[in-house]
């Protein structure tokens, strides 16, 4: 962490910056862990998301992520220039394009989730079991009274 003077008296003590600044570390360990592969934290998200639930409609991908919905298109677009997905229309809807994970999609999602794993290995390095359920289950508080503001 920043030294203590780099950091106001009372950010250090906050919750919320601590979350932020906890998971732009996190973020900052991934990326570099997928930077050897072409990789980042954005473009794994929707290639994990395939992974997990098998081909999906273009805009099912956009409804379950954060990114809104032309930079999702955008993200598309250069994972299929990467050759990670392919898009095709679909069978039911000839305006929505299905997207499913190509064999290096396949690869390049085994390799985001173990830069994920491994991130979250690092990050609980020293911490034991109960410690680590204790923090899980104070997060999703965290993030449960957020989503309620």
């Amino acid at each position: 962490m920043q030294d203590e003077d780099d950091i106001h008296p009372e950010a250090a003590i906050a919750p919320g910056y601590l979350a932020n600044h906890a998971a732009r570390a996190f973020n900052r360990g991934v990326d570099a862990a997928l930077k050897p592969h072409g990789l980042t934290m954005a473009l794994i998200g929707p290639l994990l998301l395939l992974s997990w639930k098998g081909p999906l409609l273009q805009r099912d991908i956009v409804r379950s992520s954060a990114v809104r919905q032309p930079a999702m298109v955008a993200m598309l677009d250069k994972l299929e220039t990467m050759g990670l997905i392919a898009r095709a229309p679909s069978l039911d809807d000839r305006r929505a394009a299905l997207v499913q994970l190509t064999d290096a999609g396949r690869d390049a999602a085994r390799i985001g989730g173990e830069a994920l794993i491994n991130g979250n290995a690092r990050g609980l390095q020293g911490f034991e079991p109960e410690e680590v359920g204790q923090l899980v289950a104070l997060l999703q508080r965290l993030i449960g009274n957020l989503d309620r503001a």
